[in-house]
C-alpha cells in the first residue's frame, strides 16, 4: 500500500505539481529515505535533523512539528509489512532566478512497500569515473541535486555491476552512488573521514555506535583504493539495506570476512526502536 502527503493534505492519486518549483527547476531541495518496520521508521530522528540542519544551512525554512504530523498521517493504518519512507523538502515555487527569493517551502512525504529481500545482499562494485569535491557543500548534503550519483549508478549498470564507488577530487576513496563504505582490519573498523567528499550516512553513525558495544575499534580515516584490496572485508551502509559485503571491485575479488557479529548489532539498535529485528519478513 502505498501513501502520500503533500502540502497539508493526504492525497489519493497524483499529485499537481507546481511547474515554478524549484525544487523542478532547478534540484532545489532535499530528501531523505528511510526503512520503516513495522510501521515505524528507524533513526528518524537522525535522518530529520540531517535535514533540518541542511535546510537552515540552505536558508529553506524547516517545521518539524509539520513534518512530525506528515510522517504520522502517512504512517497510521499501514501494515506491518517492510516499507520506505521518503521525505522531499523543496525550497517552493519562485521567480525566475537563481536567489530564490519569497519561496514558500513544498513538501512531500511518501510511504510504499519495500522488498526485504533487498537488505544484507552482497554487491559488486565499479570505480566510476566521476569524483566526489570534497569542497562542495552540495557533497555532505542530501540534495535533490543527484546528477552526479546518476551518471556514476548508469556507468555500474552498463556494465552489469551493482554499484559505482567514487572517489574524491584527490583521488582518495569516498562513497558509493547510494551508500557509505567501510572496511574492516582485524578488530577495526575503517571508513572514510566527514572530510573526504562524503555525505555522513545515517547508517553509517548507527553502526559506528553499535561497533563500541562489540568492542571494535573505530577509524575516520583517509582511504586509498589500494587499502580495499588488503582489507579483511569491505562492505556498504544504507538506510534501505543496511550492510552489504562487497564482493568485488573492477572485477578483482575482495576478502570477505563474516559480518554476522555487526549486522546483528546493527539490527539489535534498530529493534530497540521498532521493537521488532529489520531481518524478520
Amino acid at each position: 500500500m502505498s501513501r502520500t502527503w503533500f502540502n497539508g493534505a493526504m492525497v489519493d492519486g497524483p499529485i499537481a505539481l507546481d511547474p515554478h518549483d524549484r525544487g523542478l527547476t532547478l534540484g532545489d531541495g532535499l530528501f531523505e529515505t528511510m526503512l520503516v518496520v513495522g510501521g515505524t521508521p528507524l533513526w528518524a530522528n537522525m535522518h530529520f535533523a540531517r535535514m533540518e540542519g541542511s535546510a537552515h544551512e540552505l536558508g529553506i525554512p524547516f517545521n518539524r512539528n509539520t513534518l512530525d504530523d506528515a510522517v504520522a498521517a502517512v504512517l497510521d493504518g499501514i501494515d506491518d509489512s517492510h516499507h520506505v519512507l521518503r521525505v522531499t523538502l523543496t525550497r517552493g515555487a519562485a521567480a525566475r532566478g537563481l536567489a530564490g527569493a519569497d519561496a514558500t517551502p513544498a513538501l512531500l512525504v511518501t510511504c510504499s512497500p519495500f522488498d526485504p529481500k533487498l537488505m544484507l545482499q552482497p554487491a559488486t562494485l565499479l570505480t566510476s569515473t566521476i569524483r566526489r569535491s570534497t569542497a562542495s557543500p552540495s557533497t555532505r548534503m542530501k540534495t535533490l541535486s543527484y546528477i552526479d550519483n546518476i551518471a556514476a549508478a548508469r556507468e555500474a549498470a552498463a556494465r552489469a555491476i551493482d554499484d559505482a564507488l567514487m572517489l574524491n577530487t584527490d583521488g582518495r576513496v569516498a562513497c558509493t552512488t547510494i551508500a557509505n563504505i567501510f572496511l574492516m582490519r582485524g578488530r577495526t573498523l575503517v571508513t572514510p573521514g566527514r572530510d573526504q567528499g562524503i555525505l555522513t550516512g545515517v547508517t553509517r553513525q548507527a553502526l559506528l555506535a553499535a561497533a563500541h558495544h562489540l568492542g571494535l575499534e573505530t577509524e575516520e580515516a583517509t582511504v586509498k583504493v589500494t587499502d580495499l584490496f588488503k582489507a579483511d572485508a569491505v562492505f556498504l551502509t544504507n538506510s534501505l539495506r543496511l550492510i552489504r559485503p562487497v564482493t568485488s571491485l573492477d572485477q578483482q575479488p575482495l576478502a570477505t570476512a563474516d559480518l554476522g557479529d555487526l549486522v546483528g548489532a546493527l539490527c539489535d539498535t534498530a529493534r530497540l526502536q521498532c521493537g521488532r529485528d529489520p531481518r524478520l519478513i
